[in-house]
């Protein structure tokens, strides 16, 4: 399956098309430091009211910051509010 998705990625770049076109890029949406919008996630592994932690394909996306709350969440879409202080990649 890596392979399959590492060729995807591949053909994206070489046709100039954007990474979410492929299907897979996480997406990030800041709107203001109050909201996140985070798309393409694959699971919230920790969740308080000073920090979050999703799972990403890159590894943990964690989001630190005060009176955080999670406003939506579906399959692949996360809305947090709150207010943002830091926002942290943790690879694997």
């Amino acid at each position: 399956m890596k392979q399959i998705k590492g060729l995807c990625a591949d053909l994206a770049e070489k046709l100039e098309l954007p990474a979410e076109a492929v299907g897979d890029a996480l997406r990030l949406t800041a709107l203001d430091d109050r909201r996140l919008l985070i798309e393409k996630h694959r699971g919230l592994l920790a969740y308080g009211t000073e920090e979050i932690r999703v799972s990403t394909g890159y590894g943990q996306l964690v989001l630190r910051g005060e009176a955080l709350q999670m406003r939506a969440m579906n399959r692949s879409e996360l809305l947090i509010t709150g207010r943002l202080r830091s926002l942290v990649w943790e690879r694997a």
